[in-house]
């Protein structure tokens, strides 16, 4: 028997027919439509954005970078008015103080005896002129009006260039932190800019307590370091030296002002303790009578080229009244 003779012919087109059954379909084609879709009715997403970049700086046009005649890329001189700009805003109504720009013919600053006010005013005056002048010393409760005292020096003598206004606790915290991250030149640079700063302006002299939250369990939150009561006697005492004007304020007296900023709370010196065990800090106190004598010396110098200003807060409420 042949081969044809033993295929059944019939039996192999069903299996054909049926396997071709199975299979899908031919796919359609797709229909495309030469109609336009939807016209954008408006700008871009973001475009206001890009605008006001585009119009920031006319050189940059907002990269802050600019091309060299080398061919080179370098940072453009609008770089520098944008920071001034951030530092002014928050003077003005950010970190310094929560408010708008003070003033004394509004609340809190219209709080203040109109005795301060004038003595304010007629430091702001000097500066601005290069004088100089007294310095105040400004010593109050909690409530007088102290730090927005600061914060107003602040608001009217920096766009010139003439104040470094700083709170000695965060002061502190920072020294610490350029001292572990950048060494200690970047710490004497610091010190230099403030030392030479035509009025430096020191909220709470006798509270190093910090006003921003800490990032480590152990770090001190109310108390100073040897080290920190030694830079702050290198700094105050190269501004009394130049017989250069502070604005400082304080809780106490200011007899009582170096006792305050000397002391150490029970729980930082556990904090301070751990961490020196653990070799994370150096030790909190290496010869605390000699930190104290020096902080004395100079808070005595200062206080004698300083005008001690009492915020009477009886006077501050028959005002109110």
């Amino acid at each position: 028997m042949t081969f044809e003779e033993a295929v059944d012919r019939k039996s192999e087109r069903a299996e054909i027919d049926a396997y071709l059954g199975d299979r899908p379909g031919p796919v359609a084609d797709r229909v495309f439509s030469d109609r336009p879709g939807r016209v954008p009715t408006a700008p871009a997403r973001g475009w206001r954005a890009r605008q006001r970049k585009a119009e920031s700086c006319d050189r940059c046009e907002g990269d802050l970078w600019v091309e060299a005649p080398d061919g080179s890329h370098v940072p453009c001189d609008c770089r520098r008015r944008r920071a001034d700009g951030r530092a002014r805003n928050r003077l003005r109504a950010g970190n310094w103080w929560r408010g708008s720009s003070l003033s004394f013919a509004a609340p809190p600053l219209a709080q203040v005896p109109s005795e301060v006010g004038a003595d304010i005013e007629r430091l702001c005056g000097a500066v601005l002129a290069g004088e100089g002048g007294q310095g105040l010393w400004l010593v109050g409760d909690e409530g007088q009006n102290k730090s927005a005292l600061c914060a107003y020096l602040g608001q009217r003598l920096f766009p010139a260039g003439k104040v470094a206004v700083e709170h000695l606790g965060d002061l502190l915290a920072h020294l610490r932190w350029l001292g572990a991250v950048r060494g200690e030149g970047a710490v004497e640079e610091k010190l230099a800019k403030l030392a030479h700063v035509p009025l430096l302006v020191i909220d709470d002299l006798d509270r190093p307590v910090r006003s921003f939250p800490v990032t480590t369990a152990l770090a001190m939150r109310e108390s100073a370091s040897s080290r920190d009561l030694l830079r702050l006697y290198e700094l105050l005492d190269e501004r009394v030296s130049s017989a250069l004007p502070f604005v400082v304020t304080s809780r106490v007296e200011p007899g009582r002002c170096a006792e305050h900023v000397t002391a150490i709370s029970r729980v930082d010196l556990v904090r301070a303790l751990v961490a020196t065990a653990s070799g994370a800090a150096d030790p909190i106190e290496d010869f605390p009578s000699y930190t104290l004598g020096l902080i004395t010396k100079v808070v005595d110098q200062l206080q004698e080229a300083c005008r001690l200003v009492q915020l009477s807060s009886e006077r501050r409420l028959d005002q109110a009244a």
